[in-house]
């Protein structure tokens, strides 16, 4: 049996967020590509919130990315495995520095998130 090798997944910022704080953002698994549309919404328990929205599916999910106790996600693969790759890749655009806090935000400061399980 060929164990296959995994593909190299990454995140890139396609629209940064607009005056309402709507952006996109897109992730590659090899040649196959899914876009997001996303904005930050109010997270009152820790961590940053955010809706996802899976541009053709009408998938939303709320995603939070904090410290690693405070990262969730409602996709079936956080839910079965703890990690995902919005979690992931919400993460990594934050420490890129990609995502800054929004002045209009409601959630508590935060450091840049530790890192989170990935995907």
């Amino acid at each position: 049996m060929v164990k296959e090798t995994p593909r190299p997944r990454t995140i890139s910022l396609a629209r940064e967020p607009d005056g309402r704080g709507i952006g996109v953002f897109y992730i590659t698994n090899g040649r196959d590509s899914q876009f997001y549309t996303f904005r930050e919404i109010p997270c009152e328990i820790g961590g940053r919130g955010f809706a996802v929205h899976r541009l053709g599916l009408g998938t939303l999910y709320h995603v939070r990315v904090g410290d690693p106790a405070e990262c969730s996600c409602e996709c079936l693969g956080f839910l079965r495995w703890g990690r995902c790759k919005h979690v992931a890749g919400l993460s990594a655009l934050i420490q890129q520095g990609r995502l800054p806090v929004r002045a209009t935000s409601r959630s508590r400061p935060q450091a840049p998130p530790r890192t989170c399980s990935s995907a």
